[in-house]
């Protein structure tokens, strides 16, 4: 009796909104860009491999009553629909930042318990803060290998931190985590190390499939091996971002496309906002380390059905015998980039690539960015950068993007 009351404590969360994702996790996909590889999002129909088989058989009984009850209350309130629509707002917090997402529509058809719940189970396996979290246990020196649906997130991670690794010619790294540790970044013990320790930490980064870890297909699993113990990974460049895609998926699906989503200031947006207009989308101008809340806009935006991220390095930085070291590293050198781009803005069709590719660009700077998004049109990428130049601030905007500019108090 007390084995089964722990497994209903660990469990019942997930499960009440199991059975309302599977048919969405089964039939939606993220579009990406040509380069990802393609994701089929079944997150919760597997629950992240929280819950075996017999588990899920044992709950379903228990929680089939209160999941239809759930979908009656829905389908009550979609059959007394008003015309009129409305604005829903639902926030609160999540992966050691906060969410707001505004739904306009004519009812809500989603509940702050079933967002919560996506993004709890999201974090069972990707936040680095957990302990628990499959990617804590794969950067244990004691991990040695687990066997994970082909559909699983942190696969899909594998996968999509993969495409943008070699698109960016391995700048955008998820295995940096060795180096982000060894200078301490974003704690009370950041500093900077020596050149000795730099090039033995970096003897474990590099992402490359079959050099630190490897993937092999097993019928419809996938087998991660860790083939060396002090490699790690941390997917924060990439996985909040394919969170926000995930949530715009699951308001799509329960038939809200007027939507705006922003999670730690990864934004994604559908459809248009109330009174029938774009959603309009601040760019903060850099303020050198602001740790608060206040924002200085630099520019505004009019667009919709994009996603949009951005990564700058005048927030976190330090100081250490006159010289600014800013959280960016270069995989390859351990160090930073000296350059002069302070922040870089990123919109395309996905959150995920938003996210990476924002990151990509704080470390190779103006030039190589400006090159990359002309060499690559494929991509359908906007951006907006944000540089130094003479003690000044300068800016540059694809040109498409221009055409979107408003002034930051109409």
């Amino acid at each position: 009796m007390h084995k089964v009351m722990l497994h209903q404590l660990r469990f019942n969360v997930l499960w009440l909104i199991q059975m309302d994702m599977v048919s969405f996790m089964n039939k939606q996909l993220i579009k990406a860009v040509k380069h990802f590889t393609r994701e089929i999002m079944l997150l919760f129909q597997n629950m992240f491999g929280l819950m075996s088989p017999p588990e899920q058989m044992s709950f379903r009984n228990s929680f089939f009553i209160l999941i239809v009850f759930s979908t009656a209350i829905f389908s009550c309130g979609r059959n007394s629909l008003e015309s009129e629509l409305q604005l829903f707002k639902i926030s609160g917090a999540a992966q050691g930042t906060t969410y707001t997402i505004q739904v306009v529509d004519s009812s809500l058809n989603v509940s702050k318990f079933q967002i919560d719940s996506l993004l709890f189970a999201f974090d069972e396996k990707l936040s680095t803060y957990k302990t628990s979290s499959l990617i804590s246990r794969f950067n244990q020196v004691s991990f040695k290998d687990t066997l994970l649906t082909k559909e699983d997130v942190f696969i899909q991670m594998l996968n999509l931190s993969d495409s943008v690794f070699r698109l960016s010619d391995g700048y955008f790294d998820p295995s940096i985590k060795p180096i982000i540790d060894l200078w301490g970044i974003g704690t009370i013990d950041q500093n900077v190390p020596k050149q000795a320790s730099i090039d033995s930490v970096l003897s474990y980064v590099g992402f490359q499939n079959g050099l630190h870890f490897t993937t092999l297909i097993r019928n419809d699993h996938i087998l991660v091996e860790k083939k060396t113990s002090g490699f790690k990974l941390d997917f924060n460049a990439i996985a909040q971002g394919y969170s926000v895609d995930l949530l715009v998926d699951f308001l799509q699906l329960h038939g809200h496309n007027n939507v705006y989503v922003e999670l730690g200031g990864e934004i994604k947006l559908s459809g248009l906002k109330k009174g029938n207009k774009e959603w309009r989308i601040g760019i903060e101008a850099p303020v050198e380390n602001n740790t608060t809340d206040i924002q200085s806009i630099q520019n505004v935006f009019s667009i919709t059905d994009c996603a949009i991220a951005t990564s700058g390095n005048y927030r976190k930085y330090f100081e250490e015998d006159g010289q600014l070291y800013a959280h960016t590293m270069n995989p390859r050198t351990g160090t930073q980039n000296r350059h002069t781009l302070l922040s870089a803005t990123v919109l395309s069709s996905s959150c995920a690539l938003s996210d990476a590719l924002a990151t990509y660009f704080m470390v190779v700077g103006l030039d190589a960015t400006k090159s990359f998004v002309e060499s690559n049109k494929g991509l359908g990428i906007e951006i907006y950068l944000i540089y130094s130049e003479d003690g000044k601030f300068g800016s540059y905007c694809s040109p498409s993007l221009l055409n979107t500019q408003q002034a930051p108090n109409s």
